[in-house]
């Protein structure tokens, strides 16, 4: 059985391109003998075989096609076109020559149609080799600025903690409660980051690699956006941060712990790129079918050149980041991917008169009601 198979595998091909040679070979006949109504020459009738063999050499994939298309042009012209008609026999002197010509041009130009073909595959192949290349190359390139970018932002915060703590072990006694107090909030506030990197990290990992699974049930966005300003007023408690919220109760399709996430970056992003004494708000509305939350601030803003690449993962711009991940580049990224697997999008805009507004939207959800 798997004998049959393989040749069954092997015949098919090549009975598709025996199809397609009759086929070619049959209209270039038909229109031969338009040819003759109109009584064009016997040129323009062999100029048509020839075409028909270029035909057959582009289409098919080997060059016995070509051959034994050539041979039966041959055949075909002088049965149904040379005197006397449909008999093999030539009557002209200078048929034979007319017959071995034709044969060589339409065998020459098939084989030349067939190499320009091969070539163009080849061509094309090589093409797509080293796009793949190219595109492995930048892979690579990809994962080694992260593993740096990653080994940077890290070193940083855990030598503050470590430095930290050195001191508090060594002359702890000796520091009053104020200093201690002082290095009791770094210690908090790197060790929060170092989470957040981490578990933006994580994330990260399973949306590429494609096992993110979303929990999406119908969430009520306040409670999102409370639980998530909680956490930023926590971490930055100097700042001033906003809620605009709306009588009506706002249900939406989500993953809550992802949403949560998204949010929390947008506002860390919005505090740490703007003035201390200056506030940041975030708002929900209603949009049709989906909810819209925006967080604004009133900092210094982003160029509009920078405006369609915030999104992109790693990216920074010169040696400052919109990103709250500092150089990683990854915040953005992750709200992005997150707001795109719950079918939302995420956009910037300018703020009025200055500063950034990021927004996303998420599908509208119904609470249902139960008496």
């Amino acid at each position: 059985m798997p004998t049959e198979k393989k040749e069954n595998h092997r015949l098919i091909p090549i009975l598709k391109e025996s199809a397609i040679c009759l086929i070619v070979l049959t209209v270039a006949t038909l229109v031969g003998y338009a040819f003759k109504m109109f009584r064009l020459t016997d040129t323009d009738i062999i100029m048509l075989y020839i075409i028909a063999v270029l035909v057959i050499s582009i289409i098919t994939s080997r060059m016995v096609y070509c051959l034994i298309s050539s041979a039966v042009c041959v055949v075909l012209f002088n049965f149904f076109f040379t005197y006397p008609e449909f008999s093999l026999f030539a009557h002209a002197a200078g048929y034979p020559v007319t017959f071995v010509t034709m044969f060589i041009t339409a065998f020459i130009a098939g084989s030349l149609a067939n190499k320009l073909k091969r070539n163009m595959l080849i061509a094309k192949q090589n093409a797509k080799e080293k796009e793949e290349a190219a595109l492995l190359a930048q892979n690579e390139q990809l994962r080694a600025n992260m593993l740096r970018s990653i080994s940077h932002d890290l070193r940083t915060p855990l030598t503050s903690i470590s430095g930290n703590a050195s001191t508090l072990i060594s002359a702890g006694n000796t520091l009053d409660e104020p200093a201690k107090q002082q290095i009791y909030t770094d210690i908090y506030s790197e060790s929060m980051w170092l989470i957040e990197l981490v578990e933006n990290l994580l994330y990260a990992t399973r949306i590429e690699d494609g096992k993110m699974q979303l929990s999406i049930s119908v969430e009520i966005l306040d409670d999102l956006v409370l639980e998530s300003v909680k956490h930023i007023r926590r971490s930055h408690p100097k700042r001033s941060i906003e809620v605009e919220m709306r009588d009506e109760i706002v249900p939406v399709l989500a993953d809550a712990n992802l949403i949560v996430q998204v949010i929390i970056n947008l506002l860390d992003n919005a505090v740490k790129y703007s003035e201390d004494d200056t506030p940041v708000t975030i708002s929900m509305r209603k949009e049709g079918d989906f909810a819209v939350v925006a967080v604004a601030d009133v900092g210094h803003g982003i160029p509009d050149p920078e405006k369609d690449k915030i999104f992109e993962m790693f990216y920074t711009c010169g040696n400052r980041s919109y990103d709250s991940r500092r150089s990683l580049g990854l915040g953005l990224s992750l709200c992005k991917s997150i707001v795109d697997s719950h079918g939302g999008a995420i956009t910037v805009r300018d703020n009025q008169p200055k500063g950034t507004v990021v927004s996303f939207t998420l599908p509208l959800g119904k609470v249902e009601l139960h008496e």
